[in-house]
């Protein structure tokens, strides 16, 4: 039975992409796993994988269209099979019933744009939020790229043989895939590859070497406006013109905090920082619903669960992952999914329901030395939670003064659905739990 391909949805904004290429030709096998073609979300460049084994029997898209989410690009179906004439793309309602022909799995930058500031050595908190943030250190195996100038892309036989994001950190690497031997389907170079010749390289080279800082934009130059920056300048205006900001800031000793998270790591437990907060904030939701919530034009909508987005800093801006169910989730199952939510954004592997659904996010900017910043709200959410650097500062206990490990946490807060007062008690809550986080282990 053929199964149509069609146009993925990153995101809870997003409503069309562009198809860049085609990978395959009208009649070429398919094997489950191959390349079909390459799409241009308002995120990122990415591949489109099969699911199915068959022939590719159509393409209803050509490279350079803009296709509706949801449209319908190609079908993939046996050898000879009949495909029902179809003018056009398909309504995206109908699309979505559909069972999903393609995966999700690799990304590439689009264009270039301006080098994000390096990470200081900073006590990491790792968060989410509209701001771009963390965290390589945290995540374990997700990788940091630079945002240089993009190098030409490979053509023919080295396009075919590599993923884009294996040619991207070959360049930032520099090995020549040229020279790489590939164990994957038709001598198709996988990460393991690229990964195996560096060990090499570094037993070979055992010194360490400073790296040089990557290329920026210069001075004077003009930089082309990628879909992605596009896609977050229009959500970002949009946000600020039609939301009420307000916002409410507190001060939290996380020196409790510190403490578990090296007792549950020396325990063989990953653990983070940013995984306490989520795990705080989804506490605090609970307790003060309003603020988990969304405005509409006739009603507020107080969502029944907690889905908590993180973002994920990627080479030309960001993508938000989200923890759907945190209320129900343990801090450890937290801290699992968080992980493996980041390694998917960065390594493109997403799907639409890991992007979409969130009803609050936390951005953090601490891991840049940021003591507090007030950040822009997410919509259609009703608040988003910033988080600065844990520092060390002079506070008072018991009549003494006492050395802190202070977090500085500020909420900005739709003020149509939340007042005040109401912002107050869900930030005294949070603080509560973070500085005695042992309840969040219950």
């Amino acid at each position: 039975m053929a199964t149509e391909i069609t146009m993925p949805k990153l995101s809870d904004t997003m409503t069309e992409g562009r198809l860049i290429s085609w990978k395959k030709s009208v009649g070429d096998r398919l094997e489950r796993g191959d390349i079909l073609a390459e799409v241009e979300t308002d995120k990122a460049t990415m591949e489109l994988e099969s699911f199915s084994a068959g022939v590719l029997l159509e393409t209803r898209a050509k490279a350079g269209d803009m296709v509706a989410v949801g449209a319908v690009i190609g079908v993939v179906g046996e050898a000879g099979e009949k495909v029902a004439a179809v003018p056009g793309a398909v309504q995206p309602e109908a699309a979505e019933a559909k069972e999903p022909a393609i995966s999700l799995p690799k990304e590439e930058p689009p264009k270039p744009e301006p080098k994000e500031p390096p990470s200081p050595v900073k006590e990491e908190t790792s968060a989410a939020g509209v701001e771009p943030l963390d965290s390589a250190e945290e995540h374990e195996g997700a990788e940091k790229a630079d945002v240089g100038q993009r190098e030409p892309e490979p053509q023919g036989r080295d396009a075919e043989r590599a993923s884009p994001i294996v040619r991207r950190l070959a360049r930032e690497s520099g090995v020549d895939l040229r020279e790489v031997r590939g164990s994957g389907p038709g001598g198709r170079i996988l990460r393991e590859d690229l990964d195996r010749v560096l060990g090499e390289r570094q037993r070979e080279k055992p010194e360490v070497t400073t790296p040089k800082p990557s290329a920026g934009p210069t001075p004077g130059s003009t930089l082309p406006l990628t879909r992605m920056r596009s896609a977050i300048a229009r959500l970002v205006t949009e946000a600020w013109h039609t939301i009420p900001h307000f916002a409410v800031t507190v001060r939290i000793d996380m020196g409790e905090a510190e403490v578990l998270i090296r007792g549950l790591r020396e325990s063989g437990k990953r653990l983070s920082v940013n995984d306490l907060v989520i795990k705080g904030c989804a506490a605090a939701l609970v307790r003060h619903p309003g603020v988990n919530a969304t405005f509409g034009e006739e009603s507020i909508v107080v969502h029944p669960e907690v889905n908590i987005g993180i973002a994920v800093s990627l080479p030309d801006g960001l993508m938000v992952p989200v923890i759907k169910g945190c209320q129900d989730l343990s801090l450890l199952d937290i801290a699992e999914r968080s992980r493996e939510a980041v390694a998917r954004a960065r390594e493109g592997k997403g799907t639409e329901s890991d992007f979409t659904g969130g009803t609050f996010s936390i951005s953090n900017l601490g891991m840049y030395g940021v003591e507090e910043f007030m950040a822009i709200i997410h919509p259609p959410q009703g608040a988003i939670l910033a988080i600065g650097a844990i520092d060390d500062e002079a506070g008072v206990r018991e009549g003494q003064i006492v050395a802190q490990r202070v977090m500085r946490a500020t909420l900005s807060a739709d003020h149509r659905l939340i007042d005040g007062a109401y912002a107050a008690k869900f930030m005294g809550e949070l603080k509560k739990v973070l500085e005695n986080p042992v309840v969040l282990l219950v």
